[in-house]
């Protein structure tokens, strides 16, 4: 199963749309674990290694911070309104 991680300010807000997210997965086999997590984190992407790291709308500033991260291994994107779409899109 792939992982997409939501990155938000406090990994609280977040929470919602993953959890919606994950259960729109699971209900049609898409084969995606969705988390939320904290921007701070970022241990938890190495040691998860998801399949795309997706960046909320309100830490938009870390974007190019990821991107520079782990842009090179893993697709780092932003996209409010179609989020789940943007992501598997990325994947492939």
């Amino acid at each position: 199963m792939s992982e997409i991680l939501l990155v938000d300010a406090a990994g609280m807000s977040i929470s919602m749309l993953s959890n919606k997210m994950d259960q729109y997965s699971a209900a049609h086999d898409l084969g995606y674990h969705v988390e939320g997590i904290d921007a701070a984190a970022e241990e938890h992407i190495a040691h998860v290694k998801p399949a795309i790291i997706m960046i909320a709308p309100q830490v938009s500033y870390l974007f190019d911070k990821y991107n520079d991260k782990y842009g090179a291994d893993i697709p780092v994107a932003m996209n409010a309104e179609k989020i789940i779409s943007a992501a598997i899109e990325k994947i492939g």
